[in-house]
């Protein structure tokens, strides 16, 4: 799979105006875009514009983009400033809990953005840190949906997890600072920077079943 993350500005006063525009406009545009998986759309906690989709390659994405940024145009306007795209192949993977492209239900979502690896280490190795021991921590946890690891270059990436709400996310504090310092001290040259918001706009055109991703 592959994923497309859109940070932005907004205007004052224009964040619920952004975020009707995805849920009346853009998602219903894009039914039938071949390749899309999903898309969802929120406020973060520090007040910025969030954006996501899921393709099933990027060969999917590159074909259908032209089409893609033509329906989220309109929101330009409501925008301060020139939006910041970061996308990449997910590399790894784990769905904990079944979501259908029917569900209706919102969630608390966290990317994680690294500013990088150790010299030595590539983000091939955190990917395999990922697998082995972070997406196995989050087995007994409650209230996690899904996580993956996007590759974005040889040493860099961004990973991301969806939680039923703020509350079950605050909940694996402790599992989640041990998984990232244990990241900090052996693979990444930095603290990753956190991006979290409450996303009730969103549309999955597949189902996502438990398993690897």
């Amino acid at each position: 799979m592959f994923v497309r993350l859109t940070l932005a500005d907004v205007k004052e006063g224009e964040m619920n105006n952004a975020l009707e525009y995805v849920k009346n406009t853009v998602i219903p545009s894009y039914e039938g875009i071949s390749g899309l998986l999903g898309i969802a759309a929120c406020a973060t906690n520090d007040g910025r514009f969030m954006a996501w989709s899921t393709w099933a390659n990027e060969e999917a994405k590159d074909a259908s983009i032209e089409k893609f940024n033509q329906a989220l145009a309109g929101a330009g306007e409501m925008l301060a400033g020139q939006p910041v795209v970061t996308e990449g192949t997910m590399v790894a993977g784990q769905q904990y809990v079944a979501v259908s492209k029917d569900g209706e239900d919102g969630f608390f979502a966290r990317f994680v953005l690294g500013g990088g690896t150790q010299e030595g280490k590539t983000y091939d190795d955190v990917a395999d840190f990922m697998t082995n021991t972070v997406y196995p921590a989050y087995e007994n946890v409650e209230g996690i949906y899904g996580t993956g690891a996007c590759k974005v270059a040889e040493d860099k990436g961004f990973s991301f997890n969806f939680w039923t709400n703020h509350d079950a996310a605050h909940a694996a504090s402790d599992v989640i600072s041990s998984v990232v310092s244990d990241a900090v001290a052996n693979l990444i040259s930095e603290a990753p920077q956190e991006i979290t918001g409450q996303c009730d706009i969103w549309k999955n055109y597949v189902d996502f079943p438990v398993g690897k991703l």
